[in-house]
């Protein structure tokens, strides 16, 4: 009976270390990382016993908004450095934790049952709607007007503009032919090949470059976990992983 005891004492303590040190993880992320980090989450939980990944993707100035109002987060991954900017210049991140992760590519896109003839920029003057994000939180809008404007295209299509909340939005209004064209992140006109066609690159130097820096937000709650988090998503040996995603590795 003594040793029943003691051997039902030792489940009970090993049961109660393991809940003592499982965490649940808030990540806000860029809503362009929505399917690879789904995607990632089965394998670091597996590495992390009792411990949860939750993720509240959207655009990444509206993420940013929300913890500067004290939404929980225990995570920051952005699609632009200026909401992580935002964010380390009023003290709501770790700098130490802050580092680039990976890169994309700016895309014009058309749906294949589209009439109008748009083959790249120099046709947008020619469609009725072109859809984008805000620039204002949606990253990929912030790098479409640059590179608008650098085409000297911002001007002429002001009026034809549609601004979506974030680049999952745009895809659908293209994908839907509510617009003749959209400009998103190459991944995300990867997951839609049959609804969406893309037609050209934004030309190199039209925009500044596209990073996803990622932190440790100050106000964790886990923030061991949180580092793990991070060191696991930046270890090299999940390089691989990410590019066949589509993404372009930016650790150095």
């Amino acid at each position: 009976m003594k040793w029943l005891r003691a051997c039902i004492l030792s489940m009970l303590l090993s049961l109660v270390g393991a809940h003592a040190s499982a965490g649940d993880l808030v990540v806000s992320a860029a809503a362009s990382l929505a399917t690879v980090l789904n995607d990632i989450k089965p394998r670091f939980e597996a590495l992390h016993p009792g411990d949860r990944l939750y993720f509240n993707f959207a655009a990444s100035g509206t993420l940013a908004r929300q913890i500067a109002a004290g939404a929980p987060a225990d995570v920051f991954i952005s699609a632009s450095s200026l909401p992580m900017d935002q964010l380390q210049a009023g003290g709501l991140i770790v700098p130490a934790t802050r580092f680039d992760w990976l890169s994309n590519v700016l895309v014009l896109v058309v749906s294949p049952q589209g009439v109008q003839a748009i083959h790249g920029f120099d046709d947008l003057p020619q469609a009725a709607r072109v859809a984008m994000g805000d620039p204002g939180y949606v990253p990929a809008g912030h790098y479409a007007r640059q590179t608008l404007k650098a085409l000297h295209l911002w001007d002429t299509l002001q009026p034809k503009l549609v601004f979506g909340q974030d680049v999952r939005q745009v895809l659908e209004y293209v994908a839907r032919g509510e617009v003749e064209a959209g400009l998103v992140f190459a991944t995300d006109a990867a997951l839609m090949p049959t609804r969406v066609k893309m037609v050209a690159r934004a030309p190199a130097g039209t925009h500044e470059p596209i990073v996803y820096p990622m932190a440790v937000v100050a106000a964790t709650r886990e923030p061991q976990l949180a580092r793990a988090f991070l060191a696991y998503l930046g270890n090299p040996s999940n390089r691989t992983f990410f590019e066949q995603h589509g993404f372009i590795w930016a650790v150095k």
